[in-house]
């Protein structure tokens, strides 16, 4: 993007008007600069568009100095990813309310394409603490983008856990990109933007504020196939995160939790109203219809890659050699999207045909 479409997206971000109008305003006008430079009548010609909102419009032009913050972001090697963007997560992108622009540190590839989010509580059990790494460490081991907040309790344990199974995560702040929050993370903040991105859709500045949560909590959802709930209690930001899902047509999973304590009543009570209960991550797999097919598939005799695969494993296993691949490389060698190369990776996994390494490359098992 040239200097001055990124400070367009910034002014744009910082209008104050909602992630739908935005929306609005960019499917009517293309992208920012032409939103930005449309006249009142054009604007105000676009459904939900009012005076009112011109208003926002025209004082986010004189009121944010927008190539300020585009050198502050070059400055710390952040990239300003649009909603118009390849790069924008594609999942993200079908929710009504995608925020028009994500800040990230770190990269967002196309295997984050097969992500799961696992949220709970701060104040969480060592139960809690100890699920959550070991459901994220063995989802990442897989090659599924672990998705949290950052939080303390369960969302510092999910990312820890994807970390240290050398996968991918990522991070959703509650706040402007340059604040850290909690700042108990500043180590674990540089470790995931290292293994994956933390990412904000929030102007810089922006104090973690109560009302920031629930925003930035839709944004988890919304970059997730399926969303872990670890123990939390009623009225809690993980149940919140637990409601967006369902209404974004996610799958919710629960880890079921102690009844005495109230840090699980919330948990437990959505396992009660129709959520997955899960104790492993062969069972977020299999709720995902990930582990069912390639049972299926086992039971009929695949086993050895001279035996018929479905059609899209068949494609990334062609594409595959003995020495290591990338999900990149194969969805530029296959012409697959990355959601469908990651789910045919991980049937291919899971029958013994390729391996995968703590890299994020892929080989085949001779």
């Amino acid at each position: 993007m040239t200097p001055g479409e990124i400070e367009a997206w910034i002014r744009l971000s910082a209008s104050g008007l909602s992630p739908v109008r935005q929306r609005a305003l960019l499917e009517a006008f293309g992208g920012a600069e032409q939103v930005l430079s449309a006249s009142d009548e054009a604007l105000v010609g676009v459904e939900g568009l009012g005076a009112l909102h011109v208003r926002k419009l025209r004082h986010a032009l004189e009121a944010v100095d927008a190539a300020e913050i585009r050198e502050r972001i070059a400055e710390r090697g952040w990239q300003l990813v649009p909603l118009t963007s390849r790069e924008y997560p594609e999942r993200l992108r079908e929710i009504a309310d995608a925020p028009s622009v994500l800040m990230v540190e770190g990269d967002l590839g196309p295997s984050d394409a097969l992500a799961v989010s696992v949220v709970g509580t701060r104040k969480c059990s060592d139960y809690a603490r100890r699920l959550a790494r070991r459901l994220s460490y063995d989802l990442a081991a897989r090659g599924v983008t672990v998705v949290s907040g950052m939080a303390l309790g369960v969302d510092g344990e999910a990312h820890r856990g994807a970390i240290e199974a050398g996968g991918r995560t990522v991070a959703v702040l509650g706040c402007g990109l340059d604040i850290t929050y909690p700042p108990q993370h500043a180590e674990l903040r540089s470790e995931i933007a290292a293994s994956g991105a933390v990412i904000s859709a929030l102007p810089l500045g922006t104090a973690p504020t109560r009302d920031q949560f629930p925003r930035r909590n839709r944004i988890i959802s919304g970059l997730s196939v399926g969303v872990v709930v670890v123990e939390a209690p009623v009225g809690s930001g993980a149940l919140i995160t637990a409601q967006l899902a369902a209404e974004q047509g996610r799958e919710v999973f629960v880890v079921p939790g102690d009844v005495t304590r109230p840090e699980s009543r919330g948990s437990n009570e959505l396992i009660r109203d129709g959520a997955t209960l899960v104790q492993s991550a062969d069972d977020v797999l299999e709720g995902l219809d990930v582990v069912i097919e390639a049972a299926a598939c086992a039971s009929a005799g695949v086993g050895s890659a001279a035996v018929e695969l479905p059609p899209d494993e068949a494609t990334v296993y062609a594409a595959m050699a003995t020495e290591g691949v990338t999900v990149d490389d194969l969805v530029e060698t296959t012409g697959l999207d990355a959601g469908r190369t990651m789910a045919a990776l991980m049937l291919l996994e899971i029958k013994g045909l390729i391996r995968r390494f703590g890299s994020g490359t892929y080989s085949r098992v001779d």
